[in-house]
């Protein structure tokens, strides 16, 4: 009877509606095209539509877009996961933060590069984003400092001393490039944004912001149970109740596919 239970609370869960608000579309009445019923931290979705899930112990799971199980990745050398880029589906970015290394994957997971800033005194890196050409960037907690790395992590720009700008030393949560500009999130979850050349543009402060990513000139963010659209251009925000009774911890924004993080695991929707 329990595992009856179980699975009808499953059922209701994967056919539930889910209605959004993206790129100007609406999509109602969607159904969940797959469950990935694996637990989960945080889930997201390159340009491929492929769907990363990271464990709670820091397994990197690999999906298709009707949940299949692709590939996985996991590396206990390192200590905990500080973040991952799945910008470019064939150069996936994972950062250990604790151990100063950096490991690079393929498009199966399997690992082709690895970097460890512990070799170089002079930095002490607390973040880091995948740029365009191979390129990263980085922040340098010791200059308090946004430092754009070739792919043989060289330095190529470094902008100002962000105490000299905002009178703090910044600590940031994540950093992320999009657009042609670089987006940091501070720890009380303002969000600075770059030009291509480290220079300060603006400050957002949008209320109840905890994480954020960036897609079609959109930032967006999950706050009172509600999916925030900001548009980047005209600055206004469009907001989307989610579900009720459904308690929905991260949204992953793909170009065909919609995934929601919740407890009982990853709901895939469809954009379209």
């Amino acid at each position: 009877m329990v595992n009856k239970r179980r699975n009808w609370n499953k059922y209701l869960l994967g056919t539930f509606i889910f209605v959004v608000l993206f790129s100007g579309n609406s999509f109602s009445q969607q159904k969940a095209i797959a469950v990935i019923d694996t637990p989960a931290k945080t889930v997201f979705i390159d340009n491929l539509d492929a769907v990363y899930v990271l464990t709670p112990k820091d397994e990197l799971l690999k999906y298709d877009t009707k949940g299949a199980l692709k590939w996985r990745y996991s590396n206990n050398r390192y200590g905990k996961v500080k973040s991952i880029d799945v910008t470019d589906p064939l150069r996936v970015v994972i950062f250990y933060a604790d151990f100063q290394q950096v490991v690079v994957l393929n498009n199966n997971l399997s690992q082709i590069a690895t970097y460890s800033f512990a070799y170089n005194s002079n930095l002490l890196v607390s973040a880091i984003a995948v740029a365009d050409n191979n390129a990263f960037w980085i922040f340098e907690t010791t200059s308090n400092s946004l430092i754009k790395l070739s792919s043989d992590f060289s330095e190529n720009t470094r902008s100002a001393n962000l105490y000299q700008l905002f009178d703090e030393l910044v600590f940031p949560k994540k950093i992320l490039v999009a657009n042609q500009h670089i987006y940091l999130q501070k720890p009380n979850n303002d969000v600075l944004i770059f030009d291509v050349f480290g220079a300060f543009l603006r400050l957002l402060s949008l209320e109840g912001l905890a994480d954020f990513e960036i897609h079609n000139n959109k930032l967006i963010y999950m706050a009172e149970k509600k999916l925030h659209l900001y548009d980047l251009n005209s600055q206004k925000v469009s907001t989307t109740l989610l579900p009720v009774g459904v308690e929905i911890k991260q949204v992953a924004l793909g170009n065909k596919i919609i995934a929601a993080l919740t407890e009982k695991g990853v709901f895939l929707y469809p954009a379209n």
